[in-house]
């Protein structure tokens, strides 16, 4: 493994990267066909925009320069890139099929794994491919359980019509997106148990549940909106498709011991393969087949058995996830960093030992936020690769941490050393 001075000393050239986004944007809009790996995302010329392979906690770009991964694929592979236990499983699936006329055996499996993580919380789910269509196959059961139509949306839930159109602005027809969709979605940007409050008793009619993502919510504040909703017989539904995996072994629900009523969960299943669910109480699951919740490619077995394979190895693992005391680590050192580099009224440092990230507090958009460039391209110098946001995995090695940790303080460092000159300049 190449320790951080060497990788420091490397010569890192990008000419195949270049060439290579050249091409594909006359070929694929926007360069990727997953919005968040688009390379207008990344800094060409100073971060990859192109991967050849990916093993552990590295990947190589098509230039065959090596980086240490704090993407991991958007989190979707916690158990590190091409995981040999989830590989096997793979191959051994792909020399049997990948897809039956009639259900395969081992999607049963699967679920009754899943289901015994979550120690019989639930009594059934049902697959999905990706997290967009298990929020939006849990909003359409909740539906058709109340009898009501409206939905409250309070943050990202995926690209569908109605998680949208508030995440992107409020905006329809630059969207694509029926103008009318505000009668049946209701948008609460920046959202509090009073805001949550204020909305429903402003219309309390007709609301059939609240999607929450409740790792970007206190414990206390979350059992508060879902208590309010309980009482209003309004279906909570919690949205854990990106941290339903890298919280804990039964979730941000498990974690807090606050429970949905439908509860969704996704990246990281699989380890990288397309894999969602939805688990829920029988009166709701039940109503599966009647709502059409359903996808041509839910059953396919290679992300079944790989599925099967992350379930194994959570189970034998004593700690989960097990980045989390050295995340918890990274992160004080970076709020006592801020403090002794007088920062604390220009960046803060958001998430949780799941995906952290640190930005502006003037700058609302993360995208353009100046800070973020600074430390992507910064990052990437000690060969160090992120979009700006910090997402671990099980093969991240104490030392790769460490090299992590350090970057960051020093790139910290380095930005007071920015502002100072500026304001010397000005």
């Amino acid at each position: 493994m190449k320790s951080k001075e060497s990788t420091l000393d490397r010569a890192v050239r990008f000419t195949r990267n270049l060439e290579w986004l050249e091409h594909v944007e006359k070929v694929i809009p926007s360069g990727c066909s997953t919005l968040a790996k688009a390379p207008e995302r990344l800094f060409p010329g100073y971060t990859p925009v192109c991967c050849a392979e990916a093993r552990n906690s590295r990947f190589i770009d098509i230039d065959g320069n090596e980086w240490l991964d704090c993407e991991m694929a958007m989190g979707t592979a916690p158990w590190g890139h091409a995981r040999h236990e989830v590989q096997l499983t793979i191959i051994h699936q792909l020399k049997k099929g990948t897809s039956y006329s009639i259900p395969a055996d081992i999607e049963l499996e699967c679920a009754e794994l899943i289901l015994e993580r979550f120690e019989g919380r639930y009594p059934s789910l049902r697959f999905t491919k990706s997290g967009a269509d298990a929020v939006s196959g849990a909003v359409r059961l909740a539906r058709a359980g109340s009898g009501k139509s409206r939905v409250i949306a309070t943050a990202y839930h995926g690209w569908h019509d109605w998680s949208a159109y508030g995440y992107y602005g409020r905006e329809t027809k630059e969207r694509g997106i029926p103008v009318d969709i505000e009668r049946t979605t209701i948008w609460i940007d920046k959202p509090s148990p009073e805001r949550i409050e204020a909305q429903i008793q402003s219309s309390p009619e007709d609301i059939a549940c609240i999607v929450l993502c409740p790792n970007e919510w206190k414990r206390e504040p979350l059992a508060q909106v879902v208590s309010l909703c309980r009482s209003l017989d309004i279906i909570v539904i919690f949205d854990e498709v990106t941290s339903g995996i890298r919280m804990g072994k039964q979730a941000t629900a498990g974690e807090y011991d606050i429970w949905p009523d439908l509860l969704c969960i996704s990246k990281g299943m699989a380890n990288g393969l397309p894999l969602a669910a939805v688990m829920g109480p029988e009166h709701l699951m039940s109503l599966s087949g009647q709502v059409r919740f359903s996808n041509a490619h839910s059953s396919e077995t290679t992300a079944l058995a790989a599925a099967i394979a992350c379930e194994r190895l959570m189970k034998s693992a004593k700690v989960w996830p097990s980045w989390r005391e050295a995340t918890i680590r990274i992160m004080d050192l970076i709020e006592a960093e801020l403090v002794l580099l007088g920062l604390t009224d220009q960046l803060v440092l958001k998430g949780t030992y799941a995906s952290f990230s640190i930005s502006s507090i003037s700058e609302e958009n993360f995208h353009t936020d100046p800070f973020r460039e600074f430390m992507v391209k910064r990052m990437a110098h000690f060969g160090i690769f992120t979009k700006g946001y910090f997402i671990f995995s099980d093969a991240h090695t104490r030392e790769e941490l460490l090299w992590v940790e350090e970057a960051l303080l020093q790139t910290l460092s380095d930005w007071k050393e920015v502002l100072k000159q500026e304001h010397f300049s000005n």
